[in-house]
């Protein structure tokens, strides 16, 4: 009824080993959540090269480095949200600077560094 179907399309749940595609095929990954208590998309979106727009909220405050790795949403307007795709869609060169930043970021959060970081709480303890 928007007459965007020529452009947009809607996915079935993908099983794991298909969404690494599907996140290298995406310019920017979306992620308006309301309530995120991790942010596993968008970490997964960006080790993926893939800049990620997400709404300022939750685990998405730690999973999107905003200006680095993807832009961080105050709010839900999606007329704020268009503006910012817009922005992004318009500027290349911007997209390939947050897509470089979204690998580094992501890999800040693999085992090897999740193991560190506990193992530095238990030693502050």
């Amino acid at each position: 009824s928007l007459g965007i179907a020529d452009i947009v399309r809607f996915e079935r749940p993908a099983p794991q080993q298909v969404l690494a595609d599907y996140y290298r095929a995406a310019d920017i990954t979306v992620v308006p959540s309301y309530n995120e208590s991790f942010g596993l998309v968008a970490l997964e979106a960006q080790a993926c090269g893939t800049p990620v727009v997400a709404a300022r909220v939750g685990g998405l405050v730690t999973a999107v480095d905003s200006g680095v790795s993807g832009l961080l949403i105050d709010g839900h307007d999606p007329r704020h949200y268009a503006a910012v795709l817009q922005s992004l869609v318009a500027d290349p060169g911007r997209r390939a600077e947050l897509s470089a930043g979204a690998i580094g970021h992501a890999s800040e959060f693999g085992w090897g560094a999740t193991v560190e970081r506990i193992l530095q709480v238990y030693s502050a303890l």
